[in-house]
């Protein structure tokens, strides 16, 4: 395995170690319950990917021909109801904590995906390329989520893009 390769691998990994803790500790000091589960869940994704990641370098490293890795879906992605269901569910009182959170967590996933990218374009083996392309995708996802509980949190009227209700009806 290249050094640039082992580096971009460790660097994921330290990266996904470092969400994990993050999102724990928001979990911890958010007072919404249904904030501290989304943050609960996006951690144990960030365990799936270093578990991934670690898998993947042991491989590389033991010389063993790269197969492709099955890359999971958000875990956080079945917990979150649907558009139309939103309008329904009732909400408790987030504070400005959690929104700081909830950015910081966007800022980690934005950073997590362009990283991820940035190294699929370098990546020469395609199975790499093809990995660090699942993982971006799935980052892209949690971003998504996150940025839809800040919308929600925000009341702007918009939750998953799609407008929540409508004052001309």
């Amino acid at each position: 395995m290249s050094q640039s390769m082992q580096k971009a691998l460790k660097t994921a990994y330290e990266a996904e170690k470092e969400g994990m803790r993050n999102y724990l500790k928001f979990a911890k000091d958010t007072s919404v319950v249904s904030g501290k589960n989304m943050f609960i869940q996006l951690a144990l994704d960030e365990i799936d990917h270093m578990e991934m990641i670690e898998k993947f370098m042991e491989k590389a490293l033991a010389g063993e021909v790269l197969t492709p890795v099955n890359v999971p879906p958000a875990r956080i992605s079945k917990f979150m109801p649907k558009v139309s269901d939103a309008s329904r569910t009732k909400t408790e009182k987030s504070s400005v904590g959690d929104e700081s959170a909830l950015k910081i967590a966007l800022a980690h996933e934005e950073k997590a995906r362009d990283f991820y990218k940035n190294e699929a374009e370098k990546a020469h083996d395609t199975e790499l390329k093809a990995f660090f392309l699942k993982l971006s995708d799935v980052e892209q996802k949690h971003h998504d989520i996150i940025q839809a509980e800040l919308d929600f949190m925000q009341q702007d009227g918009f939750w998953f893009d799609a407008m929540e209700f409508s004052l001309e009806k």
